[in-house]
């Protein structure tokens, strides 16, 4: 790949090449602003890795890397210019951890560095990826590597599915027989994780899904979660009962607890089966508070009160699109929404409501065992156009495109129910393909090149995803 157009991805707004070599081998890399100091030792280490085994260059030339927060520029805008020294700054932490990854791709396999200068900044603020570690077991150093693949290709948030019908992972302090024996992470395990995604300016986003998905809980405490079920309590829990949100409150006061740089947190919201409601004596009396007395505004009354909590603890709502407009609530429009299935709301009608969407349309941005599309078909996705497979979906025969005027928060990639040991043949190209469309929602670069530059930069990923996360302290 020529110097004019090196191999980056997400492809930088603007790339000005210059005359001129330096070196990041044996770098010296300083944290000018002190809120940076626990980026060094990351860009360090990962600097050490990629050259591991290479040769020397022919000239002694060591550069100084300077780290700087700016706060004229915008909060994910950064700025590089590459001499014989190498400045780089930016509007925030995560500006700066992603200028880093920059010049990790720019560099050569000995060490080399091209004297430029770039400028760059996302389109859309919300670019993620789901791993589903509640159906499958993940290890604490396979989300590491998930963390890492994120900061590699510049995304911003890591969302962890924690909960649902075949186990609860996340280790509750006021309920500690609910966690699924021999597949909840500890504490401590939880700790380290935010802390490590943190250092790398990746934002973990926790899910509790509920009232939905809800079976382990179900069968942990079933005199709390189904009181009025009876014995055929499935996977939803309660909403008649007012222990039923104190103790889901709890929960969410927990999770807010240890995701504490965490700006969102996911509350579910989808796959609710309203069968059970209009069956269950609690429920039903609960829906008499309601105009219609339905399901639905159950189901609303949830999402509005679990939002309630997670503000409260100073974070942000995410709902899955799992709501219908029969009920007489509304929903406030400052709780996100994920719209995914075009089945119980349409994009566009999330759109007029008022809701900021999070786009992690099914076709093309899932991968499931048996479900998942090629890299190419992710690049030429926009943030704007939702699909699906299924032929209930709104979007079955013809996708859903949005004009100009609508943007999203963002876009999500969501890897469900695949086993940790396929995650990284499954990511790897795809997570790259949904970055560059989130990074940059206009192509640069027609697929061809594109693929190109996905190919140069995957060795250097794969090496850094298979040595980077077990170091001791990082």
């Amino acid at each position: 790949m020529s110097m004019e157009m090196p191999a980056l991805i997400p492809l930088t707004k603007s790339f000005r090449n210059k005359q001129g070599w330096t070196t990041l081998r044996q770098a010296s890399i300083l944290a000018e602003s002190p809120e940076l100091a626990e980026l060094v030792p990351v860009v360090a280490r990962e600097i050490e890795i990629l050259l591991e085994g290479s040769p020397e260059p022919a000239a002694d030339v060591r550069a100084i890397v300077h780290l700087r927060l700016d706060t004229a520029l915008n909060r994910e805008q950064y700025r590089i210019t590459i001499e014989r020294n190498v400045e780089v700054s930016g509007g925030s932490y995560s500006a700066v951890a992603a200028a880093t990854t920059v010049l990790l791709q720019l560099m050569s396999d000995t060490g080399e560095l091209p004297y430029c200068h770039i400028e760059d900044e996302p389109d859309l603020p919300y670019r993620g990826l789901l791993l589903d570690v509640a159906r499958q077991r993940h290890s604490p150093d396979m989300i590491r590597q998930m963390i890492d693949l994120c900061r590699l290709y510049r995304l911003s948030h890591l969302h962890l599915h924690l909960t649902d019908n075949e186990s609860f992972t996340f280790p509750l302090a006021a309920y500690p027989h609910i966690p699924t024996p021999n597949r909840h992470y500890s504490r401590q395990e939880l700790t380290e994780l935010v802390e490590y995604a943190h250092k790398r300016g990746i934002q973990l986003v926790p899910e509790i899904d509920l009232p939905g998905h809800s079976r382990r809980l179900n069968e942990a405490e079933p005199g709390i979660f189904t009181s009025g079920f009876g014995e055929a309590h499935g996977n939803v829990i309660c909403l008649g009962s007012p222990d039923v949100f104190e103790a889901v409150a709890t929960i969410l006061d927990e999770v807010c607890e240890v995701f504490r740089y965490s700006e969102y947190v996911h509350i579910g919201g989808d796959e609710t089966n309203m069968s059970f409601y209009d069956n269950c004596p609690v429920c039903r009396k609960g829906m008499e508070r309601f105009s219609p007395s339905n399901a639905e505004s159950l189901l609303r009354d949830y999402v509005i009160r679990a939002a309630e909590v997670v503000k409260r603890n100073g974070k942000k709502a995410i709902v899955w699109e799992g709501f219908s407009d029969d009920a007489g609530i509304e929903i406030p429009s400052d709780i996100t929404v994920v719209a995914w299935e075009s089945y119980y709301n349409t994009p566009d009608q999330l759109d007029a409501a008022g809701f900021t969407l999070i786009n992690a349309s099914w076709k093309p941005l899932y991968a499931t065992p048996t479900k998942h599309w090629p890299p190419e078909e992710i690049y030429a996705w926009n943030s704007r156009r939702w699909g699906n497979y299924w032929e209930k979906s709104k979007a079955y025969l013809n996708p859903i495109q949005l004009d100009e005027s609508f943007r999203p928060l963002g876009m999500q990639f969501c890897s469900w129910e695949n086993e940790e040991k396929h995650q990284i043949d499954l990511l790897h190209l795809r997570v790259p393909a949904m970055a560059e469309r989130a990074w940059n929602e206009r192509h640069q670069v027609d697929w061809p090149i594109f693929a190109q530059m996905l190919e140069q930069l995957d060795r250097k990923t794969i090496k850094l995803l298979e040595k980077g996360n077990k170091l001791p302290g990082s």
